[in-house]
């Protein structure tokens, strides 16, 4: 019988192998894109957070908001990301995607959803429901360590 240590060992190996198999159909569509990782996180979490700004961006990143604003800047200059005042404050800027940033993150979405819907139609609704309920538990404390992580660290 398993221990729980050599259960959740094996779990992560598990883990890291599926998202190897996954992992290069997402990064041919970033590459395809001529999008990087960092750039990708930008568009995304803009995407779920229209009117973000740069210290924004930086503190849900956990990098320096001249990185941040590095970034951005190649997407602006890509045409992917768009930056305009902010009406409230004029000292910050106001990000969003442009028509062509929407376009990008539709097609990478759509990508990861082709390769992984087929895969988990194999499992019956039981199964479905049951991993649903893991992997959004392990997405939460994933969320809620990287939040008290970057609480440490300001």
């Amino acid at each position: 019988m398993l221990t729980q240590d050599s259960l959740v060992q094996r779990t992560a190996t598990l883990f890291a192998r599926a998202s190897g198999v996954l992992d290069p159909v997402r990064f041919q569509a970033w590459e395809q894109l001529g999008i990087s990782f960092p750039q990708l996180r930008i568009i995304f979490k803009i995407k779920a957070n229209p009117g973000a700004g740069v210290r924004s961006l930086s503190e849900a990143m956990g990098i320096s908001p001249s990185a941040v604003s590095q970034q951005v800047e190649k997407l602006v200059v890509r045409g992917l990301l768009r930056r305009s005042d902010n009406p409230d404050d004029r000292r910050h800027v106001v990000l969003e995607l442009t028509g062509e940033g929407l376009q990008a993150t539709g097609e990478i979405s759509r990508a990861s959803h082709e390769l992984v819907e087929p895969l988990l139609s194999i499992l019956t609704e039981e199964e479905l429901v049951e991993l649903h309920r893991v992997l959004t538990m392990i997405t939460e404390e994933a969320v809620n360590r990287h939040a008290v992580e970057l609480a440490v660290k300001a």
